[in-house]
């Protein structure tokens, strides 16, 4: 097999057939297990394709299952985003700061995002050969928004 696709659900799934139309057999749904099947996969893959809504995109950047908004913050800074911007998210959830990126056209910023996700799938990824995109999908469209390609 040369390309296969983890993604985080069946929405992340679709929107990646959408754009890339690879066959069913290449499409695997990790659910929240996403950085567990990156650290477990063993196998000849030129190409790992990683589909995944925000939440579990952010969790890869920072290679936390779990991301608080500490951590959310300083990879903001890295993406770009200053920190008086940050001020009003102090008590809200990593989830929140997705919508406020998305509308306010920060695709920059999430492109970053899916870049340090990218490095960290690499990093941990057994295979050193295996290059991997990462593709960030919107949860209420099911489309792919940003992408490390």
């Amino acid at each position: 097999m040369t390309e296969l696709v983890f993604a985080s659900s069946p929405a992340s799934k679709d929107a990646h057939k959408n754009l890339y139309h690879f066959s069913e057999t290449s499409y695997i749904i990790t659910g929240e297990e996403l950085m567990e099947s990156i650290l477990g996969f063993r196998g000849d893959l030129s190409r790992l394709h990683i589909a995944s809504t925000w939440t579990i995109m952010v969790g890869l950047a920072m290679w936390k299952a779990k991301p608080q908004m500490g951590d959310m913050f300083l990879l903001l800074r890295n993406a770009g985003i200053k920190a008086e911007e940050l001020a009003p998210f102090r008590a809200s959830e990593v989830s929140d700061i997705f919508p406020w990126l998305y509308y306010g056209r920060r695709f920059d910023v999430l492109r970053r995002i899916c870049h340090s996700a990218k490095a960290n799938a690499e990093k941990y990824l057994k295979e050193k050969d295996t290059r991997v995109h990462c593709h960030l999908v919107a949860e209420d469209t099911p489309q792919i928004i940003a992408s490390s390609i």
